[in-house]
């Protein structure tokens, strides 16, 4: 969808003007990047750039799962990168949620939350899972007579008991929100930045000069300059929330591999699922926000076939992600005409390790580091 220049919702009232670090996207990562630039240096001039509202990518269109990942993704990882370098990236997770619970969750009175663990469950082949050394990695093995009445026709399941939480994904980002307004961090809404030069950067209505500019569009990195559609690739997700009869007596995050499936419960009759991508997974490529009728079909065949629920849809929707080659986030300075960072590509796991990206990309701008853990293991040559 595109708009004329005369429909956009213009902020004539922001003129040109000059900042020290310009952070263009005000989603969970973009925010999360100020409010520790903040913490940092706390008086460091920060504008947050968002082309629509704070929020309407994908941090505001998730299943408002706060996890560390599913075991089938540390799977993954430990086949990649060996054993130490997939529990590095699970620790660094794990300090993710504890630094958001802490910092943001508890000390925001609007945040409503619930704590919980994640749940991968297994249908069958059980025996295939004998080269992952879950204990490891802190997943505990329940059989299919351990778990919920409600997922019996699984055959087992690796839980993740360390917390985890249920969130409302724009409850977070309206708290981060509010919290950066306290410290003065301007936010400028429904403009767009699409070009940088040596003095900032350039929007349709002005000129921002900056010293410093971080790229946090994750999926929509592409958007901004061809160089990053090499890095990261923009893919849709499918959700759907349904009021359902029926027993659901399981707590946890769940996801299902086998299906590329992942739901919860969000209120005592309300349930959130999504995935399903390999159903239509070439015209599910790309930034627009379309709904898939062959996926959405997919998803509610799952609720009547596999979970038997009856059900009634309350909401449709879809989301853009950016994923990577590896699916681990760029995080890293570039080549571009002025000093530029990008922090982006979660491929699915930005609500998991966005919080502590942040702070390490803050880390990075600021010189108290020279590399980030996701660079470390993969720094890709970018030049703008």
């Amino acid at each position: 969808m595109t708009f004329s220049h005369w429909q956009r919702p213009h902020s004539f009232s922001v003129p040109g003007f000059t900042t020290d670090i310009l952070i263009i996207g005000g989603g969970l990562v973009g925010l999360s990047t100020a409010f520790w630039i903040s913490e940092l240096n706390p008086g460091t001039k920060i504008t947050v750039l968002e082309r629509r509202q704070c929020g309407e990518g994908a941090s505001g269109r998730n299943a408002g799962f706060l996890t560390k990942g599913s075991a089938s993704f540390y799977r993954e990882l430990h086949h990649k990168f060996g054993a130490d370098k997939a529990k590095s990236i699970l620790h660094f997770a794990d300090t993710s949620l504890q630094l958001l619970n802490q910092l943001i969750l508890k000390a925001s009175p609007e945040m409503k939350t619930e704590k919980t663990a994640s749940l991968t469950l297994l249908r069958q082949n059980v025996s295939e899972w004998s080269d992952f050394p879950h204990e490891n990695f802190g997943f505990n093995w329940k059989a299919s007579s351990e778990l919920p009445t409600s997922l019996g026709f699984f055959e087992g399941g690796f839980e993740h008991a360390s917390p985890e939480f249920k969130i409302n994904p724009f409850q977070l980002i309206s708290s981060l929100r509010l919290n950066l307004e306290a410290r003065k961090i301007q936010i400028v809404e429904n403009v767009s930045g699409f070009e940088l030069t040596p003095d900032g950067c350039l929007t349709e209505l002005q000129t921002i000069r900056c010293k410093k500019v971080v790229l946090a569009l994750n999926g929509y990195l592409p958007q901004f300059h061809p160089e990053l559609k090499k890095f990261v690739n923009a893919k849709r997700a499918q959700m759907l929330a349904v009021e359902f009869e029926g027993e659901v007596n399981s707590p946890y995050l769940h996801y299902d591999p086998a299906e590329l499936v992942y739901w919860r419960k969000s209120q005592e009759n309300v349930l959130l699922i999504g995935g399903k991508r390999l159903l239509d997974e070439k015209d599910e490529i790309g930034e627009f926000d379309r709904l898939s009728p062959l996926i959405q079909s997919g998803l509610e065949s799952y609720l009547s076939h596999e979970l038997k629920l009856k059900y009634k849809v309350l909401h449709r929707w879809a989301g853009t992600m950016g994923f990577t080659e590896n699916h681990l986030p760029l995080s890293q300075k570039i080549s571009a005409p002025l000093d530029t960072y990008v922090i982006g590509g979660f491929s699915g796991h930005g609500m998991g390790f966005g919080f502590h990206a942040a702070k390490e990309m803050a880390e990075l701008i600021s010189g108290e580091r020279t590399e980030t853990l996701f660079s470390s293991l993969k720094k890709e040559v970018i030049n703008l």
